[in-house]
């Protein structure tokens, strides 16, 4: 994994360049000690040595996370197809057909995010 460190502390700054020189990348994930993508005294606990923060870091790539930008992606898209579903769903008549609508067109968008995303794999 490739790593950019941007903190506050000068100190921290050094110390992290020093144990991740050889992961160190301006693309990579953002460690910082305010804000990014791990945050020191949050995800990475202190005190910390070369050795534990490798394993630190390991273990966070290992645990499962969920990216967020996959489901804002997901909102806006579901969004844009709700505007046109719902003008369709109001044409029908019936409570049983509109909700019958609505869980054909769910498990549709449910079943194409699914083989989108794990049919890459």
């Amino acid at each position: 994994m490739r790593y950019k460190i941007d903190c506050k502390s000068l100190l921290l700054q050094k110390a992290l360049e020093i144990f991740l020189e050889p992961y160190l990348d301006n693309e990579g994930l953002v460690i910082s000690d305010y804000k990014g993508d791990i945050i020191i005294g949050k995800d990475i606990k202190k005190p910390f040595s070369k050795s534990q923060l490798l394993l630190q870091l390991e273990n966070l790539q290992e645990s499962p996370q969920i990216d967020m930008k996959i489901f804002e992606e997901l909102d806006l898209e579901f969004e844009k197809q709700d505007d046109i579903n719902t003008q369709e769903i109001i044409k029908t008549s019936t409570f049983d057909e509109k909700l019958d609508n609505l869980i054909n067109d769910f498990s549709q968008k449910l079943k194409k995010l699914i083989k989108e995303e794990y049919g890459k794999k």
